[in-house]
């Protein structure tokens, strides 16, 4: 038994070594980098343009592998955290804080500001998305800006008017309670709805209301016009049937053709009249085959508005190579990787300048899309609005899918475990006792949130007084831009 047991550990050992000794980056001397990424055949692409790009600008050559076996959040942060996180990472939305704040994240500011990716180079939109505690810790592969995008056969299929490019809540209501009559025969199971989701934040906004206050210091959900979009939530959803329950999605997906897919293929067989997403839409529905669609502003309730963010890249602090990996993210700002996301339909490209080109406006493989770039064009940098992050709470926190509490408040409406008088004051307070948390066992995020709270006694007072805010004291994104649109901003003096 012993001398077995030695030849197990042995051969564990050799198989250890050769393991260890093929890795790429141990049999050669081109440094090797490993992407967390989905691998597909645009990421496949990204690279062999960085590796052409590296060339022409006279750098030596490098190896970029892709990770696709380690997206999940949970183990990125594991991985870093002990030492041996990849080079590069995917961060999305609701993941910023949360990475930065654990240092595994590299503060590439100044470097970003010598090579021409600092936040500057990207939308204004989207800027927060890539800062934390005012440093810079990514760049944008991809910027999402969400539409609803409208079947055009299956409103004509119903004699139904298609909504105009921009339009409202009311006229949501209006139009979807037609359709869902007209694809619903009376007396069958309901098999078709007029959008899968909708956006409680851009609902929210239209009303001139965020989840934050001016300078992120306290949630404001409790105040009443909340509830009214909650209202509407609860009876497009639950009364009137508009919007699928998350019972119901799940039901129908896996009742659909290729379940992965699925909301791309009821929507191309009528049975979703609209899609809530943002242009990365186009990976999924070309394959699909000719569908006669178009894009509209999503429905406003007052204030027209869009959801804005980014996904971008970040370097690990722990990676043996810094420059290369940085050199990355300086790929992200060229010709050459704004086209590829441009030609892939993967969402708006990184930089603003690509947007206004004949290969987005006018994709020559895709002449019918033509109308809906011109769209994505014109409205994104228009109405589009950043999340409001506050350094006072984990953004994923609030955010999160399923267990975050805006997710988890909403369900209850839907669900009808909490009234949509009650849910903007529970919201508000999980989210500020959320904060008090936070800010209780850091003593200088604790000393900013008492300057903060200070500023925001004087912006009270000055709405109070009906007098007009300062920018400089604003740093809620959201605000600042409806503020602007309301002339509700003090000017700045003139020199």
């Amino acid at each position: 038994m012993r001398k077995f047991f030695f030849i197990v550990i042995g051969l564990l050992a050799t198989a250890t070594a050769l393991l260890y000794w093929t890795q790429p980056d141990q049999r050669t001397d081109i440094p090797v980098l490993y992407w967390i990424t989905q691998n597909d055949e645009t990421k496949q692409e990204t690279i062999r343009r960085f590796k052409e790009w590296r060339k022409e600008q006279g750098l030596p050559p490098i190896e970029l592998k892709i990770d696709n076996a380690n997206q999940d959040p949970t183990k990125k942060l594991a991985q870093g955290l002990a030492g041996v996180g990849a080079d590069i990472f995917d961060i999305y939305t609701f993941e910023t804080e949360l990475f930065a704040a654990s240092g595994m994240l590299m503060d590439i500011t100044d470097i970003a500001k010598e090579r021409g990716f600092s936040p500057e180079a990207t939308y204004p939109a989207v800027r927060n998305d890539l800062l934390y505690q005012g440093r810079q810790y990514g760049f944008p592969r991809n910027v999402g800006a969400s539409v609803c995008w409208v079947n055009r056969e299956a409103f004509a299929r119903h004699g139904l008017v298609e909504p105009s490019e921009r339009w409202t809540w009311d006229q949501f209501e209006e139009l979807g309670k037609k359709f869902v009559e007209a694809a619903n025969p009376p007396g069958t199971r309901q098999r078709s709805f007029f959008m899968q989701a909708v956006s409680a934040t851009v609902l929210r906004r239209g009303l001139g209301l965020d989840i934050f206050n001016e300078t992120m210091t306290a949630s404001v959900l409790d105040d009443p016009r909340n509830a009214e979009v909650m209202r509407r939530m609860y009876r497009w959803t639950t009364e009137l049937r508009l919007v699928p329950t998350l019972a119901e999605q799940l039901a129908m997906s896996a009742a659909a053709e290729m379940a992965g897919n699925a909301q791309f293929h009821l929507f191309a067989q009528g049975r979703y009249a609209m899609l809530y997403l943002p242009r990365w839409a186009l990976i999924r529905l070309r394959p699909l085959g000719p569908l006669s669609m178009r894009v509209v502003e999503p429905f406003h309730s007052g204030f027209p508005n869009m959801d804005f963010s980014a996904g971008f890249l970040s370097v690990y602090t722990g990676t043996k190579y810094p420059d290369e990996a940085c050199s990355f993210l300086e790929f992200l700002t060229t010709e050459s990787f704004n086209e590829l996301v441009i030609s892939s339909g993967d969402s708006m490209p990184p930089v603003p300048r690509f947007k206004e080109t004949e290969m987005f406006l006018r994709p020559p493989d895709y002449p019918d899309e033509w109308h809906l770039q011109e769209v994505f064009a014109r409205a994104a940098p228009s109405i589009g609005i950043g999340l409001s992050r506050s350094p006072f709470i984990l953004t994923g926190s609030i955010f999160r899918q399923v267990t975050g509490i805006e997710s988890e408040v909403i369900d209850g409406v839907l669900a009808g475990r909490i009234a949509p008088e009650d849910a903007g004051r529970i919201e508000a307070k999980r989210i500020n006792d959320e904060i008090a948390l936070t800010i209780s066992s850091d003593a200088k995020l604790r000393a900013l949130y008492a300057e903060q709270v200070e500023v925001q006694r004087r912006i009270d007072e000055r709405k109070a007084q009906g007098r007009p805010i300062p920018a400089a004291w604003i740093s809620n994104p959201f605000h600042l831009t409806y503020y602007k649109a309301q002339g509700l901003l003090e000017e700045e003096p003139t020199s």
